[in-house]
């Protein structure tokens, strides 16, 4: 099996699903893919019941990690969140993620307490924290070949040129791939691949990837990008055929029920309880 690092330097797209156990990390391997997501959000969705707002610890991820790792043979990127406090933080977990088995590390820009669910409303830090955060996380890695992902959402907060100037500082910081969520018009992200494409690996979100509108794989595999995310494909589906089949069970009728037709994970339905 090669590694995610060799994988990346292909220049076929890595297609990478989103799991967050052990079972969906299995089924994933079993259908041909070739690598694996630890997704934040699906964790805190599965294991908390509670939407994606920084309350999986460092810890329980890492438990997540190494429970997938002892089950499947394909590499796994991991969702790393902050990097769960400063750059001190940093160090334990990139160390800690590696031991358990993480061949990727994506650490973002958010800060570490997210007050609100809603990803385009989130504060950031600094640049210069930022860059500070992804320098330990490289002096922290075991082996090379782990990749240390940093991800921008500066564009819901700052705007693209802000996110295309933070994007440019985390390449020459040293991060291996940079990934800017919220590119979602396609000028914008010749203009990420123009100005980064040589130099680190690209990463794309496809969260709703039948959405209208939506790149392809081999579109954003034409723009420049080398990975693309289905960070919600295991755990959208899986919750909602658990709702229609317990509804079933009980002999409730969900014929006209919104959440029966749509996504039943939504940071709506977890805020509260």
């Amino acid at each position: 099996m090669i590694s995610l690092k060799q994988r990346l330097s292909q220049p076929e797209i890595v297609k990478v699903p989103g799991i967050y156990d052990a079972l969906s990390a299995t089924l994933a391997e079993k259908a041909g893919f070739e690598a694996v997501f630890v997704s934040g959000s699906a964790v805190a969705f599965s294991q908390l019941g509670r939407p994606d707002i920084g309350l999986v610890t460092m810890t329980e991820m890492a438990q997540v990690v190494d429970r997938v790792h002892d089950r499947v043979a394909i590499p796994l990127f991991v969702d790393a969140d902050s990097g769960f406090g400063n750059a001190y933080h940093i160090d334990r977990t990139v160390r800690m993620f590696e031991r358990a088995g993480a061949s990727g590390i994506q650490i973002e820009d958010q800060l570490s307490t997210k007050p609100v669910a809603d990803v385009t409303k989130r504060p950031l830090v600094s640049t210069e924290t930022m860059v500070g955060k992804i320098k330990a996380a490289l002096d922290a890695r075991a082996s090379d070949k782990t990749i240390i992902s940093a991800r921008s959402d500066a564009v819901y907060t700052e705007g693209v040129d802000a996110a295309m100037e933070r994007a440019v500082a985390y390449a020459d910081a040293g991060a291996d791939m940079v990934f800017v969520p919220g590119m979602e018009n396609a000028e914008d992200r010749t203009r990420l691949c123009d100005a980064l494409g040589s130099k680190v690996v690209l990463l794309f979100n496809l969260l709703e990837p039948d959405s209208l509108g939506a790149p392809s794989p081999a579109d954003l595999q034409a723009d420049g990008f080398s990975i693309v995310l289905f960070p919600s494909v295991a755990i959208g589906p899986s919750a909602n055929a658990a709702w229609q089949s317990l509804n079933a069970l009980a002999g409730n009728d969900i014929s006209q029920d919104p959440v029966a037709i749509g996504t039943l994970i939504n940071a709506d339905g977890f805020q509260k309880g």
